[in-house]
C-alpha cells in the first residue's frame, strides 16, 4: 500500500476506528527490537567516544 501526503498528515482523531487499529497493528509488527537496537547502538557509540578520546 502506497502512502499519500494526505495519509501522512492525518491525525488519529480523524481516522475511522478500523483504520486506526489496522495502522497500529502494522506499526507494532517489529515488537521492541528497534528500541533495543537503538539503546545498544547508543551505548556502543558512547563506549567508542570514551575509548578513543581517553
Amino acid at each position: 500500500m502506497k502512502s499519500s501526503d494526505h495519509d501522512l498528515t492525518r491525525q488519529d482523531e480523524d481516522m475511522a476506528p478500523e483504520t486506526f487499529e489496522a495502522e497500529e497493528n502494522r506499526d507494532h509488527k517489529f515488537g521492541n527490537w528497534p528500541e533495543l537496537f537503538g539503546a545498544l547502538f547508543t551505548l556502543f557509540v558512547i563506549w567508542l567516544t570514551f575509548a578513543f578520546t581517553g
